[in-house]
């Protein structure tokens, strides 16, 4: 399941549900609820599967992502002012309307493996620069 972002950065495209972490709360914790306020739905199971790193003109990066797989869940996933869900088989992801990072790492996740990646970008993020991409089986 993507969503397609409404609002904020990344605005129009389809990427994974998430967002910060605030004080007193683990990544995890942060994850779940993001997921809950995101599209509705309850993990009841993360899987941790990597760390992303993003930058653009900074030395240090802009974003760092950590990313988890979720296969049990409680409930229907809906809209929110967040983003749209919606389901996609391994074959039809539209990496055409997502980061241009995705299509190197998201597959290898979805299929049960680690990752771990540092992405260059230009000043605002639409043109992906150059790479670092480690990919672990589990």
């Amino acid at each position: 399941m993507l969503i397609k972002k409404k609002r904020g950065f990344g605005a129009g495209k389809y990427n994974g549900v998430g967002g910060k972490v605030e004080r007193g709360e683990t990544i995890e914790e942060a994850a779940k609820r993001e997921i809950m306020e995101e599209v509705g739905v309850e993990a009841l199971e993360l899987e941790y599967a990597g760390v992303l790193e993003f930058y653009s003109t900074n030395r240090e990066p802009d974003w760092i992502v950590h990313v988890y797989r979720c296969t049990k869940f409680r409930g229907e996933p809906k809209a929110s002012d967040e983003g749209k869900p919606r389901w996609f088989s391994l074959d039809s992801i539209p990496y055409s309307e997502m980061w241009e990072d995705d299509k190197l790492w998201l597959e290898h996740v979805l299929k049960g493996g680690c990752v771990k990646g540092r992405f260059w970008f230009n000043s605002n993020y639409s043109k992906l620069l150059e790479w670092e991409l480690d990919l672990e089986s589990e």
